[in-house]
């Protein structure tokens, strides 16, 4: 993120333990790391980063101290990811890299689903600087074969990443997915053993 990135360029332990804390939402306020109201031990956070302790409190202070920084990490909050869940939940994850951000995939992927008859449940799309643009769908139930195909087509994906609740997750379906499994298995694909 560019803003620290700016702040932190010459602290690279620093910048590392400020990266985690937007990463997972952790909010500064009153020299506190707060994790939903919950304070957070600053040994805990130098274990987790791999610093020692006082990086993680000249860290803190940064922030504290500087407005553009602080006015960032006193909103942050954790977020629950669906696409985590979902496994557990027997919903189906769709997770497509894409080459580039134009607009049109995310779109043309939903219309996909959508006509497929699957209700989209959950939607992330994600195209942080430094970051390559992603999106991931969360379904209700399987996406078809030619579901898939038809995704497949769609202009700008480089790769997809299809999670099941299936326990096993050794099938690959063709070169252009990354499937753990998949119980809907295309024409031409390659099955690899362990």
């Amino acid at each position: 993120m560019i803003l620290i990135d700016e702040y932190f360029r010459h602290y690279p332990a620093r910048k590392k333990v400020a990266e985690f804390l937007l990463r997972h939402g952790i909010e500064i306020r009153n020299g506190s790391m707060l994790l939903d109201g919950v304070e957070l031990p600053i040994t805990e956070v130098a274990r987790a980063t791999g610093v020692t302790r006082k990086v993680v409190y000249l860290t803190v202070e940064t922030i504290e101290n500087t407005n553009a920084l602080r006015l960032l990490f006193e909103r942050l909050r954790p977020e629950l990811r669906i696409e985590d869940l979902a496994p557990a939940m027997n919903w189906e994850v769709l997770e497509l890299k894409l080459a580039d951000d134009d607009g049109r995939a995310l779109p043309a992927v939903l219309d996909v689903l959508l006509r497929d008859g699957n209700r989209p449940i959950s939607v992330r799309f994600g195209n942080l600087p430094g970051e390559a643009p992603y999106f991931s769908i969360v379904v209700e139930r399987p996406i078809s074969g030619e579901a898939i195909s038809k995704i497949e087509g769609i202009g700008g994906i480089e790769r997809m990443l299809i999670k099941t609740p299936e326990k096993v997750k050794t099938k690959l379906v063709c070169t252009f997915c990354e499937v753990k499994y998949c119980p809907r298995r295309l024409s031409g694909g390659v099955e690899i053993a362990d």
